[in-house]
């Protein structure tokens, strides 16, 4: 018992002493007396110069330190950094107790400045002397000591003294800090000004407030940025989890890249916890919003570091693309509809690592469309494999508008003016590929996509179907399915792009698609109406439009519902053909400008941007048609002889089937382009016309001799039917 009191005063006198030492100390000895030492160590040690403007200062309680009045000067002296006051206080008794309790760290007025100049070299590097080698290696053995004599810590008494620390601050202030990054090299530089961090209360397994703001300035492109960060930080006692709670921080921006505008941007969080035990990172409530389009997210990370694995959902809020580029100063997208580009969303949940993951439940919506579905992308063979369908679309409301006539006409002068542009020149301009070969090599996709109506180029395509896969450089196009015109198509199609001249094969089918509004929403084409059933097998290499062209080869047979040639009335031509033939005038007058038929149909032989027909048939009313022809595809032109052969009556007398006619087919010449008047393009053969005349004159008068002869051998011979009377008709027959 006497022993343990001996030793309780021992460590009270010993403690005591050493107050009673501290307090001797800091009121004897005053720190300024070693300004000129500290600064001559710096000058020993450093190429930068000392100098202390300031007091230097200590506390007892708290026991504490203020240096005041830093500065810091280069050799070409100019000033590398400055400091107005540096203020650190500690709790005495927390010290003594191994349990450190920080009252204040106050760092104020730090302006630093790093610089590179002309040749690349920055004031930051060599600012340490080079001591010399012998130096180094005597202070290195003079600070080595054997492993057997120093004490070895286990690492059970390391957790111990871990799980004992206990770190208590009571203020962290930093205010009025500037950093300045000057590179002349490249002409370039960077502020940070007025950066000012607060935090108090600050403990182990609390949460704590942090405050922060700064400005930063950019010279090229010349950007300012403000901002103001204010959170609450939890760090638990073994620094295995850090958690950001209440996160709020707001941005200013300005400056060149947005045309002298001003964008507002904020970044918010509910909590962002990172725990290093449990290898998880967890965003919740995520929100950042930059202009006026909003991210929302969260996220959940597992397996942190080593093969992260990600779960959440992603959102953008709807907003306007239009607006965005007018706030970000730029000018907005010109398209037909000004209604356009006004509302666009987009949301998804997500799964899985950077390797492999899948957005699921995902919704984009653009304006008054909406499209669902799921992406999947596995970096392993860059596979990609995506799920969409979509509503209704008008492409043509976000394509450029047209020109304004004024514009045109200037646009034309100009041309005008300027040097024409010769065939050679033309055919040496290089085409534009169609299929970025590379980029096609590389895909690695399996694409299923429905448009519930697709209206482009004036063209309305309902329950469109794409199923796209594409691997080792072949695109193969298994189905390209829809409605269009009252009627349906398919296409399949594989595209070979292993090589520079990729080969294409295409088969299309279609089945009852009304002609006559197609053409004249693509072409602005009124030639033929009806329904059109067609199947086609083409093949064809190259990767330029002519180059298609003129490669394609294939078959195709066709045939019409009920329909009719528009412009033209091949009933009105046979008329006036027999007409001519009967010497004889069409009395009629009120024929339509149209040619209507029960069913058309032939075979046509592609070959290049020329469509042989040689098999084309027809049923018009009281008419059978028959013919063949070339269109070519390129010009929009057609070469066609028809012939017209009349089966009833063509409703005028000038067009009676006689004997003298009734076996005789009308000759008609259909020859032009399709963009011009269609009343020119088919006329009648007026040569095969005068030579069928002829015939049927000929054939006339033989008709008549031979009546005439009958009639005068039947006066003399009688009504006897002999031989001989017959003998004799033969024989004066032949001779007429």
């Amino acid at each position: 018992m006497r022993a343990l009191k001996i030793t309780l005063l021992s460590l009270t006198g010993l403690l005591a002493l050493i107050l009673i030492t501290i307090v001797i100390v800091t009121a004897t000895i005053d720190p300024n007396d070693y300004k000129a030492d500290i600064e001559k160590a710096a000058a020993e040690n450093t190429t930068l110069t000392l100098s202390i403007n300031g007091d230097l200062g200590w506390s007892f309680l708290p026991l504490g330190i203020d240096v005041n009045g830093v500065e810091l000067i280069q050799e070409n002296g100019q000033t590398f950094t400055k400091l107005n006051k540096f203020t650190a206080q500690v709790g005495l008794l927390s010290l003594l107790q191994f349990n450190p309790q920080v009252h204040k760290i106050i760092l104020d007025g730090l302006e630093l400045t790093l610089e590179k100049d002309e040749n690349g070299a920055a004031n930051w590097e060599n600012i340490t002397k080079t001591k010399s080698v012998e130096a180094s290696a005597e202070k290195n053995q003079e600070n080595s000591t054997s492993p057997s004599n120093q004490p070895q810590e286990t690492s059970e008494q390391a957790q111990t003294t871990e799980k004992k620390l206990k770190l208590e601050i009571e203020e962290v202030a930093i205010t009025n800090t500037t950093i300045h990054y000057i590179d002349k090299q490249s002409k370039q530089s960077v502020s940070l000004k007025n950066f000012n961090l607060l935090a108090n209360s600050i403990a182990l397994s609390k949460a704590f407030p942090l405050d922060i703001n700064f400005a930063v300035s950019n010279s090229t492109p010349q950007l300012d940025i403000e901002a103001h960060i204010k959170a609450a930080i939890t760090i638990d006692e073994n620094l295995k989890r850090f958690s950001i709670t209440e996160l709020a921080s707001n941005y200013k921006l300005a400056g060149e890249p947005l045309q002298g505008n001003t964008v507002n941007a904020v970044f918010n969080g509910h909590s962002i916890i990172a725990d290093l035990e449990k290898d998880i990172l967890s965003l919740e409530n995520i929100a950042l919003t930059f202009a006026n389009i909003t991210l929302n997210t969260d996220t959940k990370i597992t397996n942190l570091t080593n093969q992260p694995q990600l779960d959440g959902a992603l959102s953008i809020s709807e907003f306007s693309p239009q607006k965005l580029l007018s706030t970000l100063g730029q000018a907005k997208i010109e398209t037909t509809d000004p209604d356009v580009l006004q509302k666009v969303a987009f949301s998804t949940n997500f799964k899985g690592s950077t390797e492999d993951i899948a957005l699921t439940e995902l919704i984009i919506k653009l304006d008054d469309t909406a499209y669902t579905g799921a992406v999947n992308y596995r970096s392993a063979g860059q596979f990609l494999k995506a799920v969409i369908e979509g509503s209704a679309i008008n492409i043509d409301r976000y394509l450029p508008p047209p020109a304004d006539p004024i514009t045109q006409l200037s646009q034309a002068a100009s041309s005008n003016n300027s040097a024409p542009v010769t065939e050679v020149e033309k055919k040496q301009a290089p085409e534009a590929p169609l299929l970025p070969l590379e980029l096609i090599r590389s895909l690695n996709l399996d694409i299923n996509f429905k448009q519930q109506q697709l209206i482009a180029k004036n063209l309305t395509l309902n329950e469109l179907i794409l199923q796209l896969s594409a691997a080792n450089g072949v695109v193969s196009l298994t189905e390209a399915s829809g409605k269009l015109y009252e009627g349906s198509f398919n296409v399949v199609a594989e595209i070979d792009a292993k090589t520079d001249n990729p080969k294409w094969k295409i088969t299309k089918k279609v089945k009852n698609i009304q002609i006559m509004p197609l053409l004249k929403d693509l072409q602005d084409l009124e030639v033929i109406s009806g329904g059109i059933n067609l199947n086609a097998d083409i093949k064809t290499t190259g990767n330029t439009v002519s180059a298609l062209r003129s490669a394609a080869k294939g078959k195709a047979d066709f045939n019409f519902d009920e329909g009719a040639l528009h412009g033209f009335n091949l009933t009105k031509l046979t008329c006036e053909g027999f007409a001519l033939i009967n010497r004889d005038k069409v009395s009629k007058t009120d024929w339509p400008e149209k040619t209507d038929f029960q069913s058309m149909q032939g075979k046509l032989t592609i070959n290049g941007n020329q469509f042989n027909n040689n098999s084309l048939n027809a049923a018009i009313s009281g008419i059978a048609l028959n013919g063949k022809g070339l269109i070519d595809a390129e010009a929009l032109s057609v070469d066609y002889g028809i012939d017209l052969k009349v089966v009833g009556d063509l409703g005028d007398k000038a067009c009676r089937v006689n004997d003298k006619v009734k076996d005789l087919a009308i000759p008609v010449i259909c020859k032009g382009s399709l963009t011009e008047d269609p009343a020119n393009l088919c006329k009648l053969d007026y040569s095969r016309v005068e030579s069928l005349a002829m015939e049927a004159g000929k054939k006339e008068l033989e008709s008549k001799a031979n009546k005439e002869v009958d009639k005068q051998l039947d006066k003399y011979l009688g009504d006897d039917d002999s031989k001989t009377k017959k003998d004799v008709k033969k024989l004066f027959k032949k001779f007429f």
